[in-house]
């Protein structure tokens, strides 16, 4: 059996553990990558520019407990400082936001209750401009079958709607 006592012998398990940080950063910053594309949160990127930095930090040999508390720190620090202007800057602004009520090109239109229109435990439905929504309102007693109605608000495919 051959068992190497030389210099290369110390020069091998920091080589290993070398390739091993800097395959561990390679693997980090890709699945950032693959977790921006899907996510869009702006969250892995940032993540990701840590792991960049750990990874040439890796290059240059320096140790693994330092690359990690630079990566927390970068990651950290750029998350923290530049999230919020990426954000804004990206922000959807086409687009309705269908998490809360809001107005729409239904607000103020008036149609008939096809069925009682009660609170949100209770919804009925409306027709208008001949067709068929989903209505809730916020007035304490139901809205009869037949009864006119206007719109007030939407909530996605859901009308608040109250008595003419």
């Amino acid at each position: 059996m051959y068992v190497c006592t030389g210099p290369e012998s110390a020069k091998g398990p920091s080589r290993i553990l070398r390739f091993m940080a800097i395959l561990f950063w390679l693997v980090i910053l890709l699945a950032c990558i693959v977790a921006e594309i899907h996510t869009q949160a702006f969250v892995a990127i940032f993540v990701g520019v840590g792991a960049i930095v750990a990874f040439f930090l890796a290059l240059a040999s320096v140790p693994f407990a330092v690359q990690a508390v630079v990566f927390l720190v970068v990651s950290g620090i750029t998350l923290g400082a530049l999230r919020p202007s990426v954000v804004h800057r990206f922000e959807r602004r086409s687009f309705a936001n269908l998490s809360k009520p809001n107005k729409s090109s239904m607000t103020n239109l008036t149609g008939f209750v096809e069925d009682a229109v009660g609170d949100e435990g209770h919804p009925g439905r409306v027709k208008i401009k001949g067709e068929s929504w989903k209505a809730v309102t916020e007035s304490v007693p139901p809205i009869p079958q037949g009864a006119q109605v206007v719109v007030r608000k939407t909530f996605g495919t859901t009308l608040w709607v109250e008595q003419v």
